[in-house]
């Protein structure tokens, strides 16, 4: 009995994966377990969630998945969502009870997750629900920080307008502008030095944006941080 049940566990992770509304269905009415796992700790709805299945998300969340549920490393459906870039599903699991500013064991948020795969429309809506826009990751990572290293301009934009700080430091001094640079994001260097990034702040070592623009032979991104102000 309890190895049918789990192996129904297993079948509903699977489907729910698959988008397979039928199947999870008759599983469900079979009694499968809404809350089975995974090695890694993963739930039918996280699997649903991160490949943006929207109605096996709502069929699992009326037989009563927990929107909270995390895995083995902390993450959450609304996580999964943020991630893999379901903006309907991530609103249908903040108004079921979806935390907005819960972390991973990585210090992640959901607004950090959408910011680095670059989901506008989802760092508006987790902006809208409550998201701190300046939380930080275990190495001192923002949103803004994600977003400016992968070269995402319009949700950096979104995330100046909601006031993320453009001069936060990671645990290595870096800021966003220093990032932006380092990989070569010279619309996203334009926003934050319109935002008012400081463009002579300096790193771990005395590095500065500058200096890695000019090392690197990225001149167009040198020139507008002379023209910025900057000096070192």
């Amino acid at each position: 009995m309890v190895k049918g049940s789990i192996d129904k566990g297993r079948e509903l992770i699977d489907a729910a994966e698959k988008g397979d509304v039928a199947g999870a269905s008759v599983l469900i009415a079979a009694g499968a377990d809404v809350e089975a796992r995974d090695t890694g700790g993963w739930t039918p709805l996280m699997a649903a969630a991160q490949a943006g299945h929207l109605e096996m998300a709502r069929i699992l969340i009326a037989a009563g998945a927990d929107v909270n549920a995390r895995d083995r490393f902390r993450v959450t459906p609304l996580m999964a969502s943020s991630s893999g870039g379901s903006a309907d599903l991530s609103e249908m699991l903040i108004e079921a009870g979806a935390a907005v500013n819960d972390a991973d064991d990585n210090g992640t948020t959901p607004l950090m997750w959408a910011s680095t795969e670059g989901h506008v429309e989802i760092v508006r809506i987790l902006i809208e629900r409550g998201a701190e826009v300046n939380a930080r990751g275990v190495s001192g990572y923002t949103a803004l920080m994600d977003a400016s290293g992968k070269g995402h301009v319009e949700v950096a934009e979104l995330l100046i307008t909601a006031k993320a700080d453009v001069n936060a430091q990671d645990k290595n001094g870096l800021t966003a502008l220093m990032l932006a640079v380092m990989m070569g994001r010279t619309d996203v260097v334009r926003a934050l030095i319109r935002a008012g990034a400081d463009v002579n702040a300096r790193g771990d070592g005395g590095y500065t944006a500058l200096m890695d623009a000019s090392g690197r032979g990225r001149e167009d991104i040198a020139r507008l941080l002379r023209e910025a102000g900057a000096t070192g």
